[in-house]
């Protein structure tokens, strides 16, 4: 439980600190953006990979996400290429979407493969089950939470649903508020840690 964003930090810093974690994934989150959980970890040794496409474009050119649901909006293919040049090595001059998207993709399984922790956000919290819901069309948060031992989950307390049948109606307004699908890719549900791992829920409420 935690009351701030000061709190929510330290508590998953103290987490990973506990388990000597150096390395974690990230799916996308617009609470640990707001809580600036990226700079937090980073300043405390730690690796910090943001696996959502989007989100790592940024995260290579040092920006906050200009979107709420497409984070590298404002960037043409070019610049990407130019971004991907520079840290990934890619082939200079080559914006095409498939080849990028493809470079981003080996880049990121290595990541995926070698992660200690993996940290997600929350679309929902089912009260009635204690099922934790994630919503991607990307498929990292299930790759982030699989493979590494350790899943931390960042939710606000405003994402809390009281029953599981009520569950389809904000599955479908989420997606239709958000991009116009009727449905996100991967409705991705938690119901605890999967065998030899560990989940930890931290839950902001923060007033």
């Amino acid at each position: 439980w935690a009351e701030t964003a000061k709190d929510h930090n330290e508590i998953i810093y103290g987490l990973l600190k506990s388990k000597t974690i150096t390395k974690i994934v990230k799916s996308k989150s617009m609470l640990t953006e707001e809580c600036h959980l990226n700079p937090y970890l980073e300043k405390n040794g730690i690796e910090v990979v943001d696996t959502d496409l989007g989100e790592r474009i940024i995260q290579f050119n040092n920006e906050p996400p200009s979107h709420i649901v497409v984070p590298a909006i404002h960037l043409k293919k070019e610049e990407i290429g130019v971004i991907f040049e520079k840290h990934l090595k890619s082939e200079k001059g080559n914006s095409d979407p498939k080849y990028l998207t493809e470079t981003a993709r080996q880049h990121l399984r290595e990541k995926f493969l070698s992660a200690q922790a993996g940290i997600t956000g929350a679309n929902f919290g089912v009260a009635e089950t204690g099922t934790i819901v994630v919503c991607t069309n990307e498929g990292n948060a299930d790759l982030g939470t699989c493979l590494p031992p350790l899943h931390i989950v960042s939710m606000g307390i405003e994402k809390i649903i009281p029953k599981l049948n009520d569950l389809s109606v904000f599955l479908r307004l989420l997606a239709r508020s958000a991009t116009g699908q009727p449905i996100t890719t991967y409705s991705s549900h938690f119901n605890g840690p999967s065998k030899n791992s560990e989940m930890h829920i931290v839950i902001v409420d923060n007033g």
